[in-house]
């Protein structure tokens, strides 16, 4: 698949001077006027971009990171985290207890993530509507905005042909412990296996939003900006997003380039990512004390077995099959999944908890290792132990497991090891810091001794892919920092549209459910734009 022709009008660094004297910038600052700003062009900013410019809003749409086509997507795993994740793929809480990884670029997240497409249980869509007020977002009644969210992005199962070794071993030992492995579906159209999902796709296969609602919104009209980072949004009826020049480390900035950007309009969606949107929105002044707060992270470890062939966890798609029978333990909604995670060896090394010539052997035997990992529904015990803070110059983030959050942690991670020595691994290497070399399987294995592992910050190694619900949605200011439209309490037509919004933990992958979200949500606002944008 080729790229869109209408990503030739997406501002680059490159197309600055052309800029410069199309719009007859002085002193590297553009100035200009829109119906709506939209920050970020993930799974959130994009759609909600294509949804207003298609119903007759003027758009402009900012993104801190570059646009990168497939021709820059390669398998040096060092330069592409440097280049199309945030913080090199390393956002690390103040204290050292979680490292997250998040997409920085034109599309965002979807540019890297693995592809797995899911909507969450009525139990969870159930508890949004009994706590929270939002009504009407069970599967069901969502079912348009998810069908034509599929649709667009060629959502289908993954070809028994394309499961992997990787993902095998959890469909392998499931069934022999008997769970129930079950096959996941993918966004994608050509996919041919290659496994360099989180390095951005090289044939164009993976639907993200760069090929998808990008281009659909540029053709409707709106202008696309990369490398541009929001800094402030000043309040009023006319809103000031205010946005500074961010280059690409590892490419020359031109000798002439826009150095800020100042954009007027009534309305602004921030689509900025739980990490970053809460930061800028505190920055910023805006919001209620729920900007922040309560953030969710879909808390991951990883067990990886040895096998006496080789995985090559690398190759194929990343996630095809997913076991869900520990998701809601006792009735509570809340619980824990498994997956496989398609680690690379810069990834693989730094999750596995030794040291010196250890690590080193572990890692000459690199290919004959599956990777799989527990996902857990954060929340159990009421607000998530996790924020985001912008003090002292910095955004920072914060992060513990609850006590409930950690022992389906640690149920997640027993049966997680059952299954993969039930697949025939014959070593198995545990996220727990104590360990110092590979659990030997001997055939007689018992794991119930992982119950009663310490999950204190330093004792378990722990991961996040899926940060989401800083600025959570509800139906009363005492509970949420933006009302059930998505309009952050307290200040008229500034939007959150966003994986933000979550009032609890998701429980799976949020793209998806991200995307229909905010199609519903900015629908409705794009059918309001004569009231909105009225100066």
């Amino acid at each position: 698949m080729g790229i869109p022709t209408f990503n030739e009008k997406i501002i680059t660094p490159k197309k600055h001077a052309d800029t410069i004297k199309t719009h007859q910038i002085k002193n590297g600052k553009w100035e200009l006027t829109a119906d709506v700003v939209v920050i970020g062009s993930g799974a959130g900013g994009a759609v909600a971009a294509k949804e207003l410019a298609s119903n007759g809003w003027k758009v402009v749409l900012i993104e801190e990171g570059s646009y990168f086509t497939p021709a820059q997507f390669n398998s040096d795993e060092f330069l592409s985290q440097a280049r199309l994740y945030r913080d090199a793929g390393f956002i690390v809480t103040e204290e050292q207890t979680l490292s997250i990884l998040q997409g920085k670029s034109i599309g965002g997240s979807t540019t890297v993530n693995w592809q797995t497409s899911l909507y969450p249980p009525d139990y969870v869509t159930n508890e949004w509507s009994e706590r929270f007020g939002w009504q009407g977002y069970s599967r069901e009644e969502m079912d348009s905005y998810v069908s034509e969210v599929h649709e667009r992005l060629g959502v289908h199962e993954v070809p028994d042909n394309l499961i992997n070794a990787n993902n095998n071993v959890l469909r392998v030992g499931g069934k022999k412990i008997g769970l129930t492995p079950q096959v996941l579906r993918n966004n994608n159209r050509g996919c041919i296996g290659l496994g360099r999902c989180g390095l951005g796709c090289p044939i164009n296969a993976k639907q993200s939003t760069f090929l998808t609602w990008i281009p659909d919104a540029i053709e409707a009209g709106a202008t696309v900006v990369s490398n541009m980072r929001a800094v402030k949004i000043r309040d009023g009826k006319i809103k000031t997003v205010v946005a500074e020049f961010t280059p690409d480390a590892y490419e020359k900035a031109p000798n002439e380039i826009i150095e800020t950007m100042e954009i007027k309009a009534p309305v602004v969606i921030v689509s900025a990512g739980a990490i970053e949107g809460p930061a800028l929105l505190q920055r910023s002044g805006i919001g209620n004390g729920w900007v922040g707060r309560n953030l969710k992270v879909h808390p991951t470890s990883t067990i990886f077995g040895k096998f006496d062939s080789e995985i090559k966890m690398f190759q194929g798609p990343p996630q095809s099959i997913v076991i869900k029978d520990g998701h809601n333990q006792n009735g509570t909604g809340y619980g824990y999944w498994l997956e496989a995670a398609p680690y690379r060896p810069t990834l693989a090394s730094s999750l596995v908890p030794f040291y010196g010539k250890q690590q080193f052997d572990v890692m000459k035997d690199y290919t004959k290792y599956n990777a799989g990992i527990v996902l857990v529904r954060d929340g159990a015990d009421g607000e998530a132990n996790a924020s985001v803070k912008y003090s002292l110059g910095r955004r920072k983030v914060y992060f513990e497991l609850t006590p409930t959050d950690g022992m389906n942690m640690l149920k997640g991670l027993k049966a997680l090891a059952e299954v993969t020595v039930a697949a025939g691994a014959k070593e198995l290497i545990f996220p727990f810091t104590r360990f110092t070399e590979p659990y030997k399987v001997t055939g007689n294995d018992n794991f119930d001794w992982i119950l009663k592992e310490s999950t204190r910050p330093g004792d378990l190694t722990v991961g996040s892919a899926h940060p989401h619900g800083s600025i959570q949605s509800a139906n009363d200011p005492e509970k949420g920092a933006v009302d059930l439209n998505l309009e952050i309490y307290g200040h008229k037509n500034i939007f959150v549209m966003d994986a933000s919004v979550y009032p609890t933990g998701l429980s799976v992958n949020p793209q998806i459910t991200t995307m229909s979200i905010v199609l519903r949500a900015s629908r409705n606002l794009a059918s309001q734009k004569e009231e909105r944008t009225k100066i």
